[in-house]
């Protein structure tokens, strides 16, 4: 979900569920864009990008262009396309935990923060 424009993906994923079936994924959390600094690539404890406005986040011609929706978008394209949310989980590593794919400064920052959403949602 972090690399398709949910305005596009969430319709088609109500279009093939059945009512009852659950759709679950992960994601970045709209706080890891917004607290990523593109000069020094990691997370800082400052906002350097908005909250609100355009969320198709383009990191330049050798990255990808994720969509970081805010929770309340995501919440309202839940709702409009038949979805109830039945559990959002914002990751937080342990202290000390490392990380497959987090830089250390990274998974430090992100025990302050939430670094990814998981939402479970159900078709009603």
């Amino acid at each position: 979900m972090t690399f398709s424009d949910p305005r596009r993906s969430v319709p088609e994923c109500a279009r093939v569920l059945r009512a009852g079936g659950e759709f679950v994924f992960a994601t970045a959390s709209p706080f890891r864009n917004i607290a990523l600094d593109p000069r020094a690539d990691r997370q800082v404890a400052r906002l350097v990008r908005p909250y609100f406005g355009d969320y198709r986040v383009d990191f330049g011609p050798n990255d990808a262009i994720e969509f970081q929706p805010p929770f309340g978008v995501w919440i309202d394209l839940f709702r409009q396309n038949g979805f109830a949310v039945e559990r959002l989980i914002e990751t937080r590593p342990a202290a000390g935990q490392g990380s497959k794919y987090l830089s250390p400064s990274d998974a430090k920052w992100a025990r302050s923060w939430p670094i990814e959403a998981i939402w479970k949602l159900t078709k009603e």
